[in-house]
């Protein structure tokens, strides 16, 4: 096992799910969940499962991101990472949190 990674049985993290994941959001996880001293299941962060996911389905996911906030328009060549940052550079406001 590696440093953040962590053995919990089946039960305890059902009675203590908001805790294993704050676990998980704080040190990285991930958590084996036993069952019967076996492991059965492995609990991880985000992070640590899109390093795992295959590039061409973090791809889709993007284009599928697009498609919903710019519908039509997300096919479009020029709409790209600078065009949004330009778009939201006019759209952001001047007032400080002072």
């Amino acid at each position: 096992m590696s440093k953040n990674e962590r053995a919990l049985p089946a039960t305890e993290v059902k009675n203590r799910f908001g805790r294993v994941l704050g676990e998980i959001a704080r040190t990285g996880g991930p958590v084996i969940v036993e069952r019967g001293g076996k492991p059965v299941a492995v609990i991880l962060g985000v992070d640590a499962f899109e390093r795992l996911r295959p590039q061409a389905a973090r791809a889709k996911d993007r284009r599928a991101l697009a498609r919903a906030a710019f519908g039509m328009w997300a096919e479009r060549a020029d709409i790209d990472d600078a065009w949004r940052a330009r778009g939201r550079a006019r759209w952001r406001s001047k007032w400080s949190d002072e």
